[in-house]
């Protein structure tokens, strides 16, 4: 099975990702590279990028377009990396443009803030499950905050039925020490997560094999899993809305 990536900023020209189509067709051809054949494109849904989701079916269009014309092999799907505080402001048939899943049990990648969890947040997910989506957990490695309240945010996500994504990054310590042990921690206690690399371009290239010999190299056992059959499992058969899901 390939590799599939849940958490990638493709899009061109959105956000902090590529700022060129040549940038995405670079950061795509180093995906296939590494043996990825699904990409979810994430293009930040924040006050301060992308506030009108009607436009990234036609970018994908246009990035599907540019990969069959340069043979890159690859299957693109239109995503998005929402933050907590545009829920209120998206509409149902919005939040269903950057979904996934069979209906029923589609689901949203909702980001966990740098600055920590906090009742905004929570919030926010439990909006989005009253509306019928599942939550995936954005990088919540790179949320931390106090202990507790920390932890406490995060098993509410999980009593919640969330699946959480963790940064290829974080796995191999590329932030530290904290939030490697951090990642780990969440990828030996989560019912079902998926490892990505959130990939921007320049310094933030794809990094799931890197990811994978860390995670082999920590002890995990058929660690392929966080980056094969977790994200296919999410991308084909979703989440339930506030029911927990059993381990992948």
């Amino acid at each position: 099975m390939s590799y599939a990536e849940i958490h990638f900023h493709l899009l061109p020209g959105l956000d902090d990702g590529p700022s060129s189509i040549e940038e995405s067709m670079a950061l795509a051809a180093a995906a296939a590279a590494e043996g990825t054949g699904t990409i979810v494109a994430t293009p930040h849904v924040h006050p301060e990028h992308v506030t009108d989701v009607s436009i990234l079916p036609d970018q994908v269009h246009e990035v599907r377009a540019q990969l069959a014309a340069e043979r890159i092999r690859l299957r693109v799907r239109c995503g998005g990396e929402l933050a907590h505080n545009m829920v209120w402001r998206l509409a149902a048939s919005e939040l269903e443009t950057i979904a996934h899943g069979p209906p029923g049990r589609r689901w949203l990648l909702l980001e966990a803030p740098f600055a920590g969890f906090d009742d905004g947040y929570t919030a926010a997910a439990d909006e989005l499950r009253a509306r019928g989506f599942g939550v995936v957990v954005a990088h919540p490695e790179r949320a931390l905050g106090p202990g507790e309240a920390w932890w406490a945010a995060i098993e509410h996500e999980l009593t919640a039925g969330s699946a959480l994504q963790i940064n290829a990054w974080s796995v191999t310590g590329c932030y530290g020490e904290q939030i490697r042990s951090a990642a780990l921690a969440l990828l030996r206690r989560a019912p079902l997560a998926a490892v990505a690399s959130d990939a921007h371009g320049g310094a933030r290239m794809p990094a799931l094999t890197l990811a994978l010999d860390a995670l082999t190299s920590s002890g995990f056992a058929d660690a392929r899993r966080f980056i094969d059959a977790a994200p296919y499992r999410l991308l084909a058969h979703g989440l339930p809305a506030g029911v927990r899901e059993a381990a992948a």
